[in-house]
């Protein structure tokens, strides 16, 4: 998927990072929402570094596709219940966001194979579609359909990861830095990390 050994590793640091640290949110106190939360952000930040691999994009599709279309529906729920992930005040629209980002991911397992292959259906040797050796079609050979979508959820996570590290500056400046704000950076930190994955698609 990403050609560049150096940005692979960049990506790889982004997300562990970000993995880690709602890891480190879950196991304080918190509510259960929130718990539940972080938990699922923790195991799409270790889906997303491999996925910045070859030899793991196509392992275990099936059940990352029903894991992230089930998170994605359940942070829709709370969202239209109003209810807040991690902050009161923000509720609605942030589960709403991070409803978005799970749908995201189960899309990006769903279209990659599609997307390295440029929807040719071309299989490895091994007769699985969207294997490693079917991941080294040419940059530019994603299907159309393929094109526009990881393009708009491209501008939208890139705006939203802006958003969130400008968020976290701020509130850093005002105060230092708590859970809270570091939160804002690593929400900021997934966003710009999968605009950079949705990119690599294409």
């Amino acid at each position: 998927m990403i050609e560049a050994t150096g940005l692979r590793w960049i990506l790889t640091a982004v997300f562990a990072a970000a993995g880690a640290f709602c890891l480190y949110r879950c196991v304080r106190r918190g509510p259960v929402t929130s718990r539940i939360a972080d938990v699922l952000h923790a195991v799409m930040c270790a889906a997303m570094a491999a996925m910045a691999w070859p030899a793991t994009m196509s392992v275990a599709r099936v059940p990352q596709l029903v894991l992230f279309g089930l998170a994605a529906g359940w942070f829709a729920v709370v969202a239209v219940r109003g209810g807040a992930v991690h902050d009161g005040h923000e509720g609605r629209w942030q589960s709403g966001y991070h409803a978005v980002m799970m749908a995201a991911m189960a899309w990006m397992v769903f279209a990659m194979p599609r997307a390295m292959v440029g929807g040719s259906g071309t299989t490895d040797v091994s007769g699985h579609h969207g294997g490693s050796a079917a991941m080294t079609s040419t940059a530019g050979s994603a299907p159309v359909d393929v094109l526009i979508v990881a393009l708009v959820l491209a501008a939208v996570f890139c705006l939203a990861g802006i958003a969130f590290l400008a968020r976290a500056i701020d509130g850093a400046r005002v105060a230092r830095p708590s859970v809270r704000t570091t939160g804002w950076g690593a929400d900021g930190l997934m966003g710009l990390g999968t605009t950079l994955m949705l990119l690599a698609m294409l």
